[in-house]
């Protein structure tokens, strides 16, 4: 994953909304398969945005 930075951060959130939507299609689907993947996708964004946050 790319580094983020300050002005991104509301792009972040953006896609961090839409994997959201994607987790709760697939388990209304029973499509199980990436959940995992993308809820650990979400975690390693919030961190990362954490992070920006810390140091301003």
């Amino acid at each position: 994953m790319k580094i983020i930075k300050r002005e991104d951060i509301p792009k972040w959130g953006k896609k961090i909304n839409q994997l959201k939507k994607r987790i709760d299609r697939a388990e209304i689907s029973g499509n199980y398969e990436k959940v995992e993947f993308r809820k650990m996708r979400i975690k390693k964004i919030k961190n990362s945005i954490n992070e920006i946050m810390k140091k301003i």
